[in-house]
């Protein structure tokens, strides 16, 4: 199989998989044993991205980078995609919400479903840039692994949040319609793009992109993924309390997470498997 197919059945794949991610909710939202598998799945989503970002990705950024410029820009890029999605989801979307509190929170629409939009849609083109812009078979392969492990569960996540906000069907289907687009759309922008570029500006294109989705990978695994499964109990406390008090209903009551020893170890076993993958890739 060619690399073009590869990328082809990978773009493919990833909508399906974000199509049943985002449909599961819709379906049969809230039960708890499916709400544990999720958790479990998205710990180990968690350390695969996190090994990803940090072995995969980012050493290859470093690589074509290096010759081209003679500065660090590989780790700066990926530090700006952590403070780029750093500023969506913790400044603008923080400020939004505390703006909107008071006597106009019954009149408006909860801002942080379209945060959790357009956070998402932005990692998920930035990983398909990265995918399609790929020139090696085994790169190409890992990501794509990357990318499917994460995106059904952020598909449901979204759906979830985007459900408990009140939204219509029609609101429900065209935030999964544009979410679960994004990542193929950024594959065929890879694909084309490095179709136009040769030599050194290829190197530093496919670099670039390589860095920011490192970034992207590394903030999604710590502080979307990782900090909330693993999070502490007076944490998610305070979370349902101020939740509750903002008239909210996504955040469920917290209780005892029996399964923090087994979410580590799958955390451990994603970020693991990508260094073992790292052997041969």
């Amino acid at each position: 199989m060619s690399l073009f197919e590869i990328k082809v059945v990978a773009a493919l794949a990833i909508l399906a998989v974000g199509i049943i991610g985002g449909v599961i909710p819709l379906l049969a939202a809230r039960h708890d044993t499916s709400r544990r598998f999720l958790s479990l799945g998205n710990a180990l989503a968690g350390g695969i991205f996190l090994g990803a970002g940090f072995i995969h990705l980012l050493p290859e950024a470093a690589e074509a980078l290096e010759g081209v410029v003679d500065y660090p820009l590989a780790p700066l890029l990926a530090a700006v995609g952590v403070v780029a999605l750093l500023l969506i989801d913790r400044v603008l979307f923080e400020s939004g919400h505390a703006s909107g509190t008071g006597e106009e929170e019954g009149s408006r629409q909860p801002i942080y479903p379209l945060v959790l939009l357009v956070v998402l849609s932005i990692h998920s083109v930035i990983a398909g840039i990265a995918l399609g812009i790929e020139s090696e078979l085994a790169a190409s392969l890992l990501v794509m692994v990357a990318i499917l492990s994460h995106k059904g569960s952020a598909a449901f996540a979204l759906m979830v949040s985007v459900q408990a906000a009140g939204a219509d069907r029609r609101r429900l289907r065209r935030t999964l319609t544009i979410f679960v687009v994004m990542t193929p759309i950024g594959i065929m922008l890879g694909t084309l793009a490095s179709g136009f570029f040769e030599g050194h500006t290829a190197l530093l294109v496919e670099g670039s992109f390589n860095a920011l989705a490192a970034g992207t990978f590394v903030y999604v695994a710590i502080l979307d993924v990782i900090d909330a499964e693993m999070s502490r109990t007076d944490d998610r406390i305070a979370h349902f309390v101020r939740s509750s008090l903002l008239g909210e209903d996504d955040v469920p009551m917290p209780v005892q997470d029996t399964d923090r020893i087994a979410k580590f170890v799958l955390i451990s076993v994603g970020l693991i498997s990508m260094a073992i993958l790292a052997l041969w890739v």
